[in-house]
């Protein structure tokens, strides 16, 4: 797996998929499979992606986007959940889903996310439904 934290690459991809705008603060990663040669990662060849901005306080945003879900893996939960938790010291990572997105909401769900707000007609065709994560419930960081 091939596995790139260009910040250019990582923000076009988020803005192509997830439309999401460039902060000084985004981040994040890419999970690629292997390529036979060293040609560029194209939009279509990331797995996995995650990426992180609007760190205010102990607070953060999460974004994640998996187009190849058999491609990921304990370790890459690990590392999205580490980064916020143990490098950047945060104590609450939020997740911001449309409420139409029901594949989304049932992937942050079963990562251990808990809806805390949502706001009518905040989503791009629905409510925006805001999801957390806090610190000491991340049961991600206790398999560590």
């Amino acid at each position: 797996m091939i596995e790139t934290c260009d910040p250019n690459l990582v923000h076009a991809f988020f803005n192509n998929r997830l439309g999401l705008h460039h902060s000084a603060d985004f981040r994040g990663v890419l999970y690629a499979q292997d390529r036979p040669d060293d040609s560029p990662i194209m939009m279509d060849d990331i797995a996995v992606a995650v990426a992180y901005n609007a760190f205010i306080g102990r607070t953060c945003c999460m974004h994640t986007v998996v187009q190849r879900p058999e491609l990921l893996n304990r370790r890459m939960v690990l590392a999205a959940f580490q980064y916020p938790f143990t490098v950047c010291n945060c104590e609450a990572v939020l997740a911001l889903v449309d409420s139409t997105n029901t594949a989304a909401l049932d992937f942050d769900t079963r990562l251990g996310f808990k809806e805390i707000a949502r706001i009518p007609n905040g989503g791009g065709d629905g409510d925006l439904i805001v999801l957390q994560m806090l610190r000491a419930d991340c049961r991600w960081l206790r398999l560590h």
